[in-house]
């Protein structure tokens, strides 16, 4: 009997130590963690592309459907695309003084960070302040 990870398992795994190709490994491991949306997403709006799942770090996922403002320490990942070679990591990171944002896109083979980062968390604050009643996630319940 053969044993070993099937080609997918071995991509996510070769993907997941690669840091994504650009991507963190505090966040390339999302895979990892819990599913919390990916049903009934829209495809359009700034993370645009399907299909899209959300994923929560273990200290997000115990409040995600609690309805209080998540802890310090919370890491919320949505990717767009095929699951071993996302179009999109989008990351919200919860840290004392708010929520932090990062979104990578595949360029030249690798994962690049093109919007959010220090100091240029403008553009996703804006449009986070819309779901303000949800702790700024869009996705929660």
């Amino acid at each position: 009997m053969r044993r070993g990870l099937s080609s997918g398992a071995l991509l996510l795994a070769l993907a997941l130590a690669a840091g994504l190709n650009g991507v963190p490994a505090k966040y390339a491991e999302y895979a990892r963690w819990e599913v919390v949306a990916d049903k009934g997403l829209p495809a359009g709006g700034p993370h645009a592309g399907q299909p899209k799942v959300v994923y929560a770090n273990p200290v997000a996922a115990r409040e995600w459907k609690g309805g209080k403002a998540l802890p310090l320490g919370s890491i919320v990942v949505k990717t767009t695309g095929p699951a071993g070679a996302p179009a999109l990591v989008a990351v919200m990171e919860k840290r004392a003084e708010g929520w932090y944002y990062e979104e990578y896109l595949p360029e030249g083979g690798k994962y690049v960070l093109k919007f959010g980062g220090p100091g240029k968390q403008q553009l996703c604050v804006g449009c986070h302040t819309g779901a303000k009643a949800k702790d700024y996630l869009f996705t929660r319940p």
